[in-house]
Order: C-alpha cells, then sequence, then structure tokens
C-alpha cells in the first residue's frame, strides 16, 4: 500500500477512536446522571459505572493517540522518502539534461512527461511544446507513422524496440535517429510508461553511404570500378536471356596517358579520364555498362545478337571516338586506345575468367603495336603458361650451370677467312631440353634476370678470349646487349670491370645491339656508346635496315660495323630491292668508315652477289653454324 494511503487510514482510524470515547464518555455520564436524579443506584453501582467510563475513556484515549502518533511518524516517513526521490529524480534529470543522447519519456496514453536538451536541439521544438501535451503521433517529428504505429505495438507488447527511424525536424528538414524503446512497469508489472534513447545518425549514415558509393564507383568519372564492374558481369552472366544473346567483355587501355600527366600535370590529366568516360558512354549502346578498372584502364560489357556480331564494330567505334581531338584547359590532345575483347561464351563462362581472359587479349594487343583491338584465343593462355614456367626455370638456370655459349664465325667474303665471331648463349634444361634463344631471351628480357645472365655471357666470352689470345689466335668476340642490358644503370661499370677482371684487350671485343634498341632514345643511346667507346671497345648494330630511320640516323652513332638484316641477304638472289638496299647499306657504310657484316648466309651464290654489292663481310650456315668452343676451334684452328 502506498505510503500516503497508509498515514490516512491511520489519522482517519485515531479520530474515530477519538469520537468514539468522547461519545462513550457522554452516554455514561447522563447515565450516571439520570441515576442520580432517580435515587435508584446504590454506591456500589455508581462506583462501578465511574470506573468504567474511566476505562473506556482511557484505552480510547490511549487508542486514538497512539494512531496519531503513528500517523504523524509514518507521513514524517513518507516525507522524508518523497524527498530523497524528488532528489534522485532531480539528479536523473540534470544528468539526462546534459547528455548527447534524446532521451524522452513518455505515459501509455501518449503524454509526453520529459525530454531532455538534446531533444530540442535534434528536433527544433521547444520542451514547451512537447512536455504535457498529448499528441496524436506520439513523437511529433516522427516522419513514418507506420513506423510509429508498429514500434508501439512492439513496446506496449512488453518488448524492447531498436532500430532506425527517419524523423521530421519543425523546420521540415529530415534526420536518422538510432532509437532504443523500453517500456517501463510498476511493481504490479503493468507498462505505465515509455523512455526513448536515440542518437542522431544522419552525419554517420551519409558517412557510410559515400563510402558504400566509393565502394562501387570511381570518384572521378562517376562510373563502376573495377569491383562493381566484376558484380555487374556476374549479374549480367546469371541473368536469363535470349539463346541468340551474347555478353563480350571489353577492356582498353589509353595509349601513352603518362605522357599526358607527365606533360601537363594530374589535373589535365584527371579532365582527360573524365571526357573519355564521357566518350565511352556515348560511343556505346544503352544497354552497355562502362566502367573505369585503373588509371587509364577501362572496361564496357557488351550485349549484342548473336546474329549481329558487331563487337568489332564497337571497339573500332570506341576507338575512333577516342581519338577523336580533345580540348582541355586550352591543350589539343590527342588519345588512341588499344582493346582487349573476351566474349561469353567462347572466352569464359563466368565473370572472373572473361575479365581475366579480356586482359590477356589486350596484353597482346599492346605488344603488337598500340591503338589496335584484339580477340583473345587460348592460345594466349597457352603461351603465357609456357611463359610462367619457362620462367620458373630459368630462375635456377644460371645457378645450374645450364647455359653454354656457341661461337658463330663471320668470314672475309673474298677470302672466307674468319675475321671474327660471334657469342651466342644456349640453354639446356634437364627436363625440356635445348630451348631456341628466341623463346628464352624474352623471357629474361621480361622477368629481369637478363641483367645477371647477360654478364655471365660477357664473363664467359672475355675469359674465352683471354684463352685464345694465349694460343695467339686474335679475333674480334661480338657480344650481344639486349635492350634491358642497355639500360641498366650500371651497364658501363659492369662492362669496364669484366674488361679489367679478364685482362683482355678491348680491342677485340666487339658489343652488338639491335637497331630497334638504338632508335628508342637516340640521345640516350648517342652517350652510351660513346661512354662505351671510351673503354676501347667496337660497337655493331644488329639487324641493319629493319628500322624507320636507318640512313638518317647512323650518322650520329659512334659505330663500327653495320650488320645487314637477314631478311635481305635472303632475298637478295630473286628481288632486285633487296639488292637495291644493300647497295644503299653498303655505299653509306664506306662513305662513313664503317664496315658491313650480312647475316644468313647460306649459299655461294649469296655470297658471290654480297661481295659484287661490296659487302665486307658474311656469316652464316654457308661458313658455320654456331658451335661450342672445342668444335669451333678444330674447324677453324
Amino acid at each position: 500500500m502506498p505510503i500516503k494511503k497508509k498515514y490516512t487510514s491511520l489519522f482517519v482510524l485515531g479520530v474515530i477512536l477519538l469520537a468514539l470515547a468522547a461519545a462513550g464518555t457522554y452516554f455514561f455520564s447522563e447515565s450516571l446522571v439520570s441515576m442520580v436524579s432517580l435515587r435508584t443506584a446504590t454506591e456500589a453501582t455508581l462506583a462501578d459505572a465511574v470506573n468504567r467510563v474511566k476505562t473506556m475513556v482511557g484505552i480510547s484515549s490511549f487508542a486514538a493517540i497512539v494512531l496519531i502518533l503513528a500517523s504523524i511518524a509514518v507521513f514524517r516517513h513518507a516525507r522524508h522518502r518523497h524527498r530523497r526521490m524528488l532528489e534522485r529524480f532531480s539528479w536523473f534529470l540534470a544528468t539526462a539534461d546534459q547528455a548527447g543522447e534524446l532521451v524522452t519519456i513518455v505515459t501509455r496514453k501518449g503524454k509526453i512527461e520529459y525530454v531532455n536538451r538534446a531533444v530540442e536541439l535534434a528536433t527544433g521544438y521547444a520542451k514547451k511544446e512537447l512536455v504535457g501535451k498529448r499528441n496524436k503521433p506520439w513523437l511529433p517529428w516522427y516522419k513514418d507513422q507506420q513506423v510509429f504505429g508498429d514500434m508501439r505495438s512492439l513496446v506496449l507488447a512488453g518488448t524492447q524496440y531498436r532500430g532506425m527511424t527517419w524523423c521530421r525536424r519543425k523546420d521540415g528538414s529530415a534526420f536518422l535517429l538510432k532509437e532504443h524503446v523500453t517500456p517501463l512497469r510498476e511493481r504490479k508489472g503493468t507498462i505505465t510508461r515509455f523512455i526513448s534513447t536515440a542518437r542522431d545518425v544522419t552525419r554517420q549514415k551519409q558517412v557510410e553511404d559515400r563510402l558504400d558509393y566509393l565502394d562501387r564507383y570511381d570518384a572521378l568519372t562517376g562510373i563502376p570500378n573495377r569491383r562493381h564492374f566484376a558484380e555487374l558481369l556476374k549479374q549480367e552472366l546469371g541473368e536469363k536471356r535470349p539463346v541468340d544473346w551474347l555478353v563480350a567483355v571489353m577492356i582498353m587501355d589509353i595509349d601513352r596517358f603518362k605522357y599526358i600527366n607527365d606533360l601537363f600535370g594530374p589535373e589535365v590529366g584527371d579532365e582527360v579520364l573524365q571526357r573519355i568516360a564521357d566518350i565511352l558512354r556515348s560511343a556505346v549502346g544503352d544497354q552497355d555498362i562502362v566502367a573505369r578498372l585503373g588509371s587509364d584502364e577501362f572496361g564496357v560489357i557488351h550485349r549484342y545478337e548473336a546474329r549481329f556480331s558487331d563487337t568489332s564494330a564497337v571497339a573500332d567505334r570506341i576507338r575512333h571516338a577516342i581519338a577523336q581531338k580533345i580540348i582541355v584547359a586550352g591543350q589539343d590532345l590527342a588519345a588512341t586506345a588499344t582493346i582487349g575483347i573476351a566474349s561469353f561464351p567462347d572466352s569464359g563462362r563466368d565473370a572472373k575468367t572473361l575479365i581475366r581472359n579480356a586482359d590477356i587479349a589486350l596484353s597482346r594487343a599492346k605488344s603488337m603495336g598500340r591503338n589496335s583491338v584484339q580477340f583473345y584465343s587460348q592460345e594466349m593462355s597457352d603461351q603465357i603458361k609456357e611463359f610462367y614456367l619457362m620462367d620458373k626455370r630459368l630462375v635456377g638456370a644460371l645457378r645450374n650451370s645450364e647455359y653454354q655459349l656457341n661461337y658463330q664465325p663471320y668470314c672475309d667474303l673474298i677470302t672466307k677467312r674468319v675475321t671474327g665471331a660471334e657469342a651466342l648463349i644456349r640453354w639446356h634444361n634437364n627436363d625440356i631440353g635445348f630451348i631456341s634463344p628466341s623463346k628464352f631471351i624474352p623471357v629474361l628480357e621480361k622477368s629481369g634476370l637478363i641483367a645477371d645472365v647477360g654478364e655471365w655471357v660477357l664473363r664467359t666470352a672475355c675469359a674465352q678470349l683471354g684463352e685464345w689470345k694465349r694460343q695467339h689466335r686474335t679475333f674480334k668476340l661480338a657480344v650481344n646487349l639486349s635492350l634491358g642490358q642497355f639500360h641498366q644503370r650500371n651497364l658501363i661499370g659492369m662492362v669496364s670491370n669484366v674488361i679489367q677482371d679478364t685482362g683482355i684487350d678491348p680491342e677485340y671485343l666487339a658489343l652488338e645491339l639491335t637497331e630497334s634498341v638504338c632508335i628508342q632514345d637516340i640521345d640516350f643511346t648517342v652517350s652510351t656508346l660513346k661512354k662505351l667507346k671510351d673503354l676501347g671497345v667496337s660497337i655493331s648494330v644488329d639487324d641493319f635496315g629493319t628500322g624507320y630511320s636507318s640512313l638518317s640516323y647512323i650518322k650520329r652513332l659512334p659505330v663500327d660495323n653495320l650488320k645487314i638484316d637477314m631478311s635481305f641477304v635472303r632475298d637478295v638472289t630473286r628481288d632486285p630491292d633487296a639488292a637495291s638496299i644493300i647497295t644503299a647499306i653498303t655505299g653509306m657504310a664506306r662513305s662513313l668508315n664503317l664496315k658491313t657484316i650480312a647475316e644468313g648466309v647460306e649459299s655461294e651464290e649469296q655470297r658471290n652477289i654480297l661481295h659484287l654489292l661490296r659487302c665486307d663481310m658474311g656469316q652464316g650456315y654457308y661458313f658455320s653454324p654456331a658451335v661450342p668452343v672445342d668444335a669451333f676451334d678444330r674447324s677453324f684452328r
């Protein structure tokens, strides 16, 4: 029973007892007076009546006094407990008012009893507009009444509610609350109130939405990124479509985009990428998907009908659209694109395989020349697998002494006397046997092993050159420098160290590099060749005549010999144009005081014609193939 009711009951009972005592006293007094007036009572009877009255009055008065004192004590205790409860409640209200979370207490019937300061700040409503009001919607800032109704039903059933709720401030702006609503019960278990604690998570939601967007879309161009591209392709392959509809994946790379960044800065480069994204969206169909997969790499998911195989046409349309001039920041820029294509189901039946195979086709297209299109074929994967296996074996080939040098002479075309030789690397692996240099040398270049292997070739050749000198046999020995070797930072130091370590006369060492290596960066080539010449070695240009500007640049290079490419030598007996080219090369070489060496001489007829065309030396099977050092010594001692 509540304290207030206990106090009231005790007080009323005390008053009733006092009244009864007074009434009894009154009636006994009246009886006593009547008895005296009538003189009917005896002295003993009067004395007994007086005693009874005294006893009744005493007992009633004592009981009344006890009850009144008890009621006063109960009242004072109740007032003390109430004061302590108010103090605690005031502490709760002060704490809640300073809390960052929104705190609201509402009665079962919808009357708001309390809101803290955070509610005012978040909703725009003042306390006086809320506290003591009975609102039709439980909380006036609720945006969706259906959400409120579901939540209220849940809480009335005695279950706590947790959820995210979109709300509307007094000014109409929206915000998101993460809310926890708990039912408050009396001792008997009746739910009398609800207490809601909530947090404004609008900013957090915006950040999460932004992160989710950036997780799926490219921030610069606004199109899907690589991850979302793969998801969309997976969805596309999983959807039901007519049997005559197919899917192609195109992956393209913007050629030489790094030059645009380096010349004009990353800001211009970013704007170019944005323009290219717009161009791609315009160049493909409405059902196609465009994505940015990397720095300057884009992807397209293209749907097409099997009987109208327009994939090539779309790829060409993309290339031509990108090739149009792009004006950015006042700069007239030009770009081209190289594209690799993989088609479902021929080139793969899942998203991962299609993307991988389109990447493979792109790599093949880039190796064959820029601004081109290449479709995937199984042969490409086979070559990559072969490359991987070969690279794996090449890692230990030098350590396991699997390389050897063969030597092929080049001879005077008149006397057929050996005037020099070329050191050529050969590789024998126990698992796969002999491997052609045309297969493993490109692998060495790409894997970065060419520097160590190249140094081994140079040291081995120079050691053999020193051995021949001790046998009083002196002629030039040529060693090839690959593209990777020629551009390595310590090339000059490495060649100098090998010459010093082996003790050879550098006059008898010739370094060969192909014409394609020479013309990549003519200024760098001239500078490097001059440093090599300063060491005392001679320089030969291999495969001469296959470049784009052979006759114009050769006069700048500090070289000694020109090796005429075998493609001209092979046709010299039947193609007047080949003979004319050789004549031009030999004439230019003589004017520059250079020697010429014809590669791939295989017959007496070729030797005679080359001699008539004033070529100095020849190299090829007519004289000797490349042979191990023992066979070379036996043949040409």
